[in-house]
């Protein structure tokens, strides 16, 4: 039984993970429930604490979501992460599972590099691509194993039972009965897509303000200005591949602009804060208490 500390952090798991991925509050909220369970003992002897499905369409937050419970609860460092795609074929299955003549498999080598860690979660991305008895292999690993699966749906409202279909033409029925969760991650809203890229774009502009605070030995703020999000969320967003895309866009965007302005010698020594701003040509630039710098 965790001690009331740590009951205390788990009932927190949810909350975090609504602030984390936003707006797939039913499916992170099953994860967290799930993790729960499994962290304070409910499971059966000889069973993962935890086994869950995440399916739904790419860039919607099933990794995100596996990659902030896992953060929360243990630490950096405590995933293992496995392309299933790799393994489609009969052929390639003992270079994941281990060779007959007692090899050992890449399986069994993550998972004891998880354990030496202090690691608790093994997540296997695009398992729908795996053999079959890839998955049937890992129902009975004691770690708390995640599998994602891509899976289009054609709108928001009819998603939950389309993906739930193409899972069961996957699937045996046995295997998914094994499932201590089957979650679903649905379409995206604009407004969510609004907030997604908003909160993008604060991280890497609070990792570039301490970049240069350390860089000019002083504080320098970067802030984002009026219509930053939508230009972003414009050029990053993806009808097929979702969220996936948009880090990249707002990164390099970002860093563009920043270092353009040092390139010119506006952005230097003795300027505490910069702003980013959308031009008139749908440009990104780096505006400062001086002139302008333009992309």
């Amino acid at each position: 039984m965790p001690r009331p500390n740590d009951l205390a952090h788990l009932r927190g798991l949810r909350s975090h993970l609504e602030r984390s991925v936003l707006g797939q509050v039913e499916a992170v909220a099953g994860m967290a429930d799930a993790l729960i369970a499994g962290e304070m003992g409910h499971t059966r002897d000889g069973r993962p604490r935890s086994i869950q499905l995440l399916l739904g369409p790419t860039g919607t937050g099933k990794t995100k979501a596996v990659l902030a419970a896992s953060a929360y609860l243990y630490g950096t460092g405590a995933v293992v992460r496995i392309n299933s795609a790799e393994f489609s074929s009969e052929e390639r299955v003992p270079l994941l599972l281990g060779r007959t003549d007692g090899e050992e498999g890449l399986l069994a080598r993550k998972i004891a590099d998880l354990r030496r860690r202090g690691g608790r979660i093994l997540l296997l991305d695009e398992i729908e691509k795996a053999h079959p008895s890839v998955a049937d292999y890992l129902l009975g690993i004691e770690e708390a194993a995640v599998m994602t699966a891509e899976m289009e749906g054609l709108a928001r409202a009819s998603v939950r039972r389309y993906v739930e279909q193409e899972a069961s033409a996957h699937f045996r029925p046995e295997v998914l009965a094994r499932f201590t969760a089957v979650l679903v991650f649905g379409h995206l809203p604009r407004e969510v897509q609004v907030g997604i890229c908003r909160q993008m774009v604060e991280e890497e502009i609070a990792f570039q303000s301490g970049t240069l605070s350390e860089k000019f030995g002083h504080p320098h703020r970067v802030r984002a200005g009026r219509d930053l999000y939508y230009r972003l969320l414009g050029e990053g967003w993806h009808r097929r591949l979702g969220a996936r895309p948009m880090r990249n866009v707002v990164e390099r965007r970002i860093r563009s602009a920043l270092v353009e302005a040092q390139l010119r010698g506006a952005l230097c020594p003795g300027v505490r804060e910069s702003v980013l701003c959308v031009d008139t040509a749908g440009g990104v630039r780096a505006t400062l208490a001086r002139a302008p710098v333009v992309l």
